[in-house]
């Protein structure tokens, strides 16, 4: 007699696990039908087919020419030929659509970029650090950002008080780039392989700290002169405007650009140089924490990392509560910040103590999991409630668009991007490290080299998808052809809505073959 093994299944038994998947899938699909509320008698009523032809015909009949048929025996009572406005309307509004996903897309790829690697597993997961280094690091992450953002905005504050002289703030910029030339050249060098004494390294640091603080105030001298600069060359090419009859060529719009690059600059450089400044701290923080926990061991490793698990944590505590307080308005705000941080620190401080000093702990996996985190939240919004956001922050308009599509592109192609990373080859990762070279070496001569073709494939597709994206953003003042669109939709101008779809098929065709030929060469 024989019996079967613990790992093969009787055919009665399989049987019927088969007979409850069936049934499970049944049960799965009726819910389904019942959900969607599917009713068929709807589609075979006479009234309603009749209204669906009647939109059908409509929508195959567009608004594009005014007339739309010319009788011949008719010629000198009919209008000339013309498109109808609403042609003219639909061709301003692609292009704007067109150049509202160009700019998203450019601006998103530029940013989702660097943070894709902050959400690579197979990077990540190599990154270890000492609870010292690590607490260390988070404490001095507010004092670098912070100093950071007060010096950039001092020194955009500072070239902005010559604005209304741009003979005088060219003078200063030459004077600048001249007095960093003249530091660099003539005095000590920052960087040396020999080892300094205490004073040497106070000098340093103090070239350091001016020529950063030169760098800043030539960047916002750079801003300031661009926005005088495009309001002068956008009066100028407005007033030198030639006119072609109907048409009036207007090259403004240049001034314009140099106009809000100079904004974007004086608005983005304290941000930027915070981010910056913060980052700086954290890789300087975290290497004098390894460094000393690693050159002592015993009662003074564990006070050092009690002391500055403490410092990391009250940090960490603090600042989400300063944003709960700033988001909810408590009335006693120091219960959500100052007293948290003070007893979640000692208490974290003193486990600290139990554990052992040298310790790793992957600390890349939190980050990746915190990055992976953003990214699917940013992701589950959709850029329509994003751009209902924007348009309160900054207006109707494309640009609300262009910040809606933007936020939701580094979340989009950040996730691509860093799954991307994640199946690249290991071998030249391997063979990079085999020489002894450092991270970041390792990252721009075995990851980037494999993903520069995908991240172009995938950048290219997006922009595919935020010209689609844009159509439906204009339907709550978000800019773009959506917001025409939904008016003709709203008030039953189907041959009016026709001419926008025909337009918005026809850009989106032709990009699939531009994105397809660019692939097929880069590729």
């Amino acid at each position: 007699m024989t019996t079967l093994k613990r790992d093969e299944k009787s055919p009665a038994r399989q049987a019927l696990q088969t007979f409850l998947a069936f049934v499970l899938l049944f049960l799965l699909y009726a819910i389904a039908v019942q959900v969607t509320e599917i009713d068929l008698e709807k589609m075979r009523a006479e009234s309603r087919q009749t209204q669906l032809v009647g939109v059908l015909r409509f929508l195959a009949d567009p608004d594009i020419t005014n007339p739309d048929i010319i009788d011949p025996l008719f010629v000198e009572e009919t209008e000339p030929f013309s498109l109808t406005e609403t042609t003219v309307n639909t061709l301003n509004l692609i292009v704007e659509t067109i150049f509202m996903a160009l700019l998203a897309t450019t601006i998103g790829t530029i940013l989702a970029i660097p943070v894709s690697f902050l959400a690579a597993r197979n990077l990540m997961l190599e990154v270890t650090s000492p609870l010292a280094s690590f607490m260390l690091a988070l404490a001095l992450l507010p004092v670098g950002g912070g100093l950071a953002w007060l010096g950039a905005r001092e020194m955009v504050a500072l070239a902005a008080t010559f604005a209304d002289q741009p003979v005088l703030t060219l003078g200063i910029f030459v004077g600048t780039l001249a007095l960093g030339w003249a530091i660099v050249r003539f005095a000590p060098p920052i960087v040396t392989e020999k080892r300094r004494n205490s004073g040497e390294t106070a000098v340093a640091l103090i070239e350091l700290v001016i020529l950063v603080l030169l760098a800043l105030f030539a960047l916002a001298q750079i801003a300031t002169l661009s926005q005088v600069g495009g309001l002068w060359l956008t009066d100028q090419l407005n007033a030198a405007a030639i006119g072609l009859g109907p048409v009036s060529l207007n090259f403004g719009f240049v001034g314009n650009f140099f106009k809000v690059m100079g904004d974007m600059v004086t608005l983005m450089l304290p941000a930027a140089t915070a981010l910056l400044g913060a980052t700086i701290a954290m890789l300087l923080g975290s290497r004098l924490g390894q460094e000393a926990i690693l050159r002592i061991s015993g009662v003074p490793a564990k006070l050092l990392t009690a002391v500055t698990t403490f410092l990391g944590t009250a940090v960490f505590i603090y600042g989400i509560g300063t944003i709960l307080n700033w988001l909810y308005q408590f009335d006693t705000p120091a219960n959500w910040t100052t007293v948290p941080a003070l007893v979640g620190g000692g208490v974290l401080a003193v486990g600290s103590l139990l554990v052992a000093p040298k310790r790793p702990f992957r600390i890349g996996f939190g980050i990746y999991t915190i990055a992976r985190a953003i990214f699917n939240t940013l992701r589950s919004i959709e850029p329509l409630i994003m751009a209902i956001i924007f348009v309160v922050w900054v207006g109707l308009g494309p640009f609300a668009g262009v910040m809606a599509l933007t936020l939701h592109t580094i979340a989009a192609l950040g996730k691509l991007f860093s799954e991307q990373i994640e199946g690249i080859d290991d071998g030249p990762i391997e063979a990079i490290n085999a020489t002894g070279a450092n991270r970041l070496q390792m990252i721009v001569f075995a990851v980037i080299p494999q993903i520069i073709p995908p991240y172009i494939a995938y950048t290219l597709y997006r922009w595919d998808i935020n010209v689609r994206m844009s159509t439906i953003i204009g339907f709550v003042g978000g800019g773009g052809i959506g917001f025409l669109l939904s008016q003709s939709v709203r008030l039953l101008r189907y041959r009016e809505a026709s001419v926008m779809m025909l337009a918005i098929a026809i850009v989106v065709s032709l990009l699939d073959y531009l994105s397809a030929n660019v692939r097929r060469r880069v590729i």
